[in-house]
């Protein structure tokens, strides 16, 4: 397979990080300019972090070693960097496999992006997935039968034209953005986005789901459920969901583009199955006319056959800013009503930009960085909760600053809701001076768990302790203090997981992963997945997937894995 039709989609265009509206110049001028050698647009793309490298070694950006993967370089070339793994974590990768940098070192393959479901008819089979690179680039997922103590890792079938694809699937090949979801009976469903750069006039793309009746062990073959052949469309940013009798749903963005005028629009789209996701209806439009620039779709179907989906969108009033907006069906998704819930602070002045990207991220940090909500339902009371982070606590941000000043302040927000009509303000359930990514939310036995990154237990590197160091002095980060020496920042950069609960009212912060580790691995610290996963069980135990870049310590160097995280 040719590596750049491994390019993960979920990253392809851009992530909305800024307004839609404010995006759409990129949007465009990336699809327009990204011809059949791939050689035009890259700084839009991830590759494989091989693929990644060689194009950032060659950017005018006088700091452009800002962005070389820390994975090939000591003290990151270390089995014994970080401690081994105590019963807290679990490492769901098995037989993790190298590949060879331009340099000729050597990295082991990433894994990024997650969500994490639970069998409600078996507690004990937790099951994740994430976007994963062996293989040239498969669908897995991870799969636990002792309640995520332990992993076994199975590769989904039909997604590779060279071995099993058949039919359209022989045309593309495993996309990205990986998610799962239980039905009620236990059936497992596993979306993923599908598609193929090759072609001179032409983008294939798709959103494929495959289904598991034996809790993720065996599946059947992926079935296409919307296909899109002309570059004046592309599928992006796929979620699923699972309700009773065999009623499936998918929602996606649809971005549509116009050859003279560009990018045009990115609804929310969604299809439905009533056979086990056999077949799939059309798409269905989900977000509105007053809504046209939207993106990160997440939707829930609650116990009374209501379908929700949480988007984040243009706000109707002045698409120049975001809002986090719902759209409600009780018709079974065939039509749909939407509501703006919250304001999304994550405007042009709220974050700085990765420079050989141009994409929002943390101050100090590299990694690509969005507001798109996290949605869950309780299945026991069918209370609702929406989580997402964005910069309002920054000055500049909140007064609507046209460009970024100071330093980022990153936070997370809660709504709620008890009968899916009603909701909460947005409310802060993080503060503090460090950066909190990335949420997760997960709710049952009537309690809701908010999971996310956040530097507050970073260490700060010093002259003997570099794992949080960064690759090279970043010129261009704004109030970034002098450094002492070449290599050694004085900022902490590492992160680790951890969440707070409705238990104690958001008040307390639980970490979960037991040591900081450093998102400049791998992907030069410019990706690390577009979400995390939660979720909890039927006793109220948390359980938390996210990517860490420990590696498997005294097994492997460090590099980005799937980990899993239990709190009973």
């Amino acid at each position: 397979m040719h590596k750049f039709m491994s390019v993960v989609v979920s990253v392809l265009f851009v992530a909305m990080a800024f307004s839609p509206v404010a995006q759409a110049a990129q949007v465009g001028d990336h699809f327009k300019a990204l011809g059949p050698d791939k050689t035009q647009g890259k700084d839009d793309s991830l590759f494989f972090p091989n693929d990644f490298e060689a194009a950032v070694a060659g950017h005018p950006d006088a700091n452009a070693l800002t962005f070389f993967s820390l994975c090939r370089r000591a003290p990151f070339i270390s089995t014994s960097l970080f401690s081994a793994f105590t019963a807290a974590n679990t490492d769901t990768i098995v037989n993790d496999e190298l590949f060879t940098l331009v340099d000729g070192t050597q990295c082991y393959q990433p894994q990024n992006e997650q969500n994490i479901v639970i069998n409600p008819t078996n507690s004990q089979n937790i099951v994740t997935s994430a976007n994963d690179y062996r293989a040239g680039f498969s669908a897995q997922v991870y799969l636990s039968y002792d309640g995520g103590a332990t992993f076994t890792n199975v590769i989904l079938p039909g997604y590779a034209p060279a071995a099993q694809a058949s039919g359209l699937f022989k045309h593309v090949s495993a996309g990205g953005d990986p998610v799962l979801a239980f039905a009620p009976d236990g059936t497992l469903y596993y979306s993923a986005l599908v598609y193929n750069f090759s072609f001179l006039n032409r983008t294939p793309s798709g959103v494929a789901v495959s289904v598991s009746h034996d809790g993720g062990s065996t599946w059947g073959a992926p079935v296409m459920v919307h296909y899109e052949d002309a570059n004046t469309f592309f599928n992006d940013k796929e979620w699923v969901t699972a309700g009773t009798n065999g009623n499936v749903y998918v929602t996606w963005t649809l971005f549509k583009f116009s050859k003279p005028r560009g990018y045009l629009s990115s609804n929310i789209v969604m299809a439905v199955s009533h056979d086990y996701g056999v077949t799939w209806s059309d798409p269905i439009q989900v977000s509105d006319a007053a809504h046209p620039f939207d993106q990160g779709s997440a939707p829930a179907a609650a116990p009374d056959g209501t379908i929700y989906v949480a988007y984040e969108g243009n706000q109707a009033s002045n698409v120049s800013r975001d809002q986090i907006v719902l759209a409600r069906s009780t018709d079974g998704g065939r039509t749909f009503t939407n509501t703006e819930l919250g304001r999304v602070y994550d405007d042009i002045g709220c974050y700085p930009l990765n420079v050989a990207q141009g994409r929002a991220r943390l101050s100090f940090e590299q990694f690509r960085l969005s507001s798109f909500p996290s949605l869950a339902i309780d299945p026991t009371t069918g209370a609702l909760a929406i989580a997402w982070a964005d910069d309002q606590l920054n000055p500049g941000c909140a007064a609507g600053a046209s460009s970024f000043s100071g330093t980022t302040n990153n936070q997370v927000k809660l709504i709620t809701s008890t009968n899916g009509t009603t909701w909460t303000a947005p409310t802060f359930i993080t503060s503090g001076p460090n950066d909190k990514a990335y949420p997760g939310v997960g709710a049952n036995a009537g309690r809701v768990v908010v999971g996310y990154y956040t530097r507050d237990y970073s260490p700060v590197p010093t002259s003997t302790d570099h794992t949080c160091q960064r690759a090279l002095l970043d010129t261009n980060d704004p109030g970034y203090p002098a450094s002492a020496a070449h290599y050694i920042d004085t900022v902490a950069v590492c992160l680790d997981y951890a969440f707070s609960s409705s238990t104690d009212a958001y008040a307390s912060e639980t970490r979960v992963s037991t040591q900081s580790s450093n998102p400049y691995i791998e992907f030069s610290g410019s990706f690390i997945g577009d979400y995390t996963g939660v979720a909890v069980d039927p006793a109220g135990g948390a359980h938390t997937a996210w990517t860490d870049f420990r590696g498997k310590p005294g097994t492997t160097t460090p590099n980005q894995d799937t980990v899993v995280g239990n709190v009973h």
